[in-house]
């Protein structure tokens, strides 16, 4: 099973602040449920997701994102919902149950 980072629901979140949780608490990935991503996660005109993405990357964190219908959000985050599908790094479910099978898939 995969040792995976979750950020402290009573904590403010920003991209370098998930970055810095995860690499000191020694996870090599991040489970982010919907309720718990700040609203600019979602709104891609913020980058706020592209800056976590990168920093992840930088330290080659993948991410998984529980959100259980896309449908409900902008285009271009259901485009960027679909995309992540295809990558390694990070991606979006539907269920906690299948990130997490995806975080512990070796």
């Amino acid at each position: 099973m995969t040792s995976y980072f979750e950020p402290d629901a009573a904590q403010a979140l920003d991209p370098s602040g998930i970055v810095t949780g995860c690499i000191e608490s020694g996870a090599r990935a991040i489970l982010l449920d919907k309720g718990r991503a700040p609203p600019e996660f979602f709104d891609l005109s913020t980058r706020w997701a592209g800056e976590l993405l990168h920093g992840l990357a930088k330290y080659g964190v993948r991410l998984a994102v529980v959100v259980p219908d896309v449908s409900g959000y902008s285009a271009a985050f259901q485009d960027f919902a679909r995309e992540a599908g295809r990558g390694r790094s990070y991606r979006v479910f539907e269920t906690r149950v299948d990130a997490e099978a995806w975080l512990d898939a070796p």
